[in-house]
């Protein structure tokens, strides 16, 4: 997959994790889907700020959901 597919798919499902979190009446999945986009547009950005010469590799760093 090249950059320009990568960056498509992830701004894809970023988009997906918004429409769900708009379409379900639970709050606590309402805001792990919001949470899920929030992360996917930290990760795009910093894919975005590299050069294009960087491998387009991310890290995945699965964070604490809240405490609840």
């Amino acid at each position: 997959m090249n950059r320009e597919q990568l960056i498509a798919k992830m701004r894809g499902r970023i988009e997906m994790c918004r429409r769900l979190a708009q379409s379900t009446t639970d709050q606590r999945t309402a805001e792990t889907l919001r949470q899920m986009a929030n992360e996917g547009e930290r990760d795009l950005a910093e894919l975005m700020a590299r050069p294009v010469s960087e491998p387009a590799e991310i890290e995945i760093r699965p964070e604490a959901p809240p405490a609840g």
